[in-house]
């Protein structure tokens, strides 16, 4: 799974800084400004699911989940939940006059966080993963590379 795919499976948590690589020339007039032709941009973030609900049902509905499936993906939808929960309440930018080292900051501790995020899913896609048939693994497969909505 790619660093956005999983990203968006975590309802959207997508933020991050883009490196550009270009010359410092090019960069200028009201550009940002580089190091050694290389520009930090922050990543603008995917919008979120509009209903962590509804990405859950379609999941739900894509790997066709057997009553025997219920516990592991309620374990699942539980750690999306959660995520989707940790990431709203989040700041995701920090304030207006934020220096670069501040802001470099605050999205480490948001990285900090979705990390985190991530790490409580993976068990619970595990066991679940463990319990789906080679149609449904390729279902989630698929399901997880494009993300929510996909």
């Amino acid at each position: 799974m790619s660093r956005n795919s999983s990203r968006s499976v975590v309802a959207g948590l997508l933020t991050g800084w883009l490196i550009i690589v270009g010359s410092p020339a090019g960069m200028a007039g009201g550009q940002p400004p580089t190091v050694a032709g290389v520009m930090l941009a922050q990543a603008r973030p995917s919008p979120p699911p509009p209903n962590v609900e509804e990405s859950i049902a379609s999941l739900h509905q894509r790997l066709q989940i057997t009553p025997a499936q219920e516990a592991p993906f309620g374990a699942v939808a539980n750690a999306i939940r959660a995520n989707a929960r940790a990431e709203a309440t989040a700041p995701h930018q920090p304030t207006a006059n934020a220096s670069a080292v501040d802001e470099l900051r605050a999205e480490i501790q948001y990285d900090e966080m979705e990390l985190a995020g991530l790490k409580k899913l993976l068990p619970a896609l595990e066991a679940l993963y463990a319990s789906l048939s080679p149609a449904q693994r390729q279902a989630a497969d698929s399901a997880f590379r494009q993300g929510p909505g996909g």
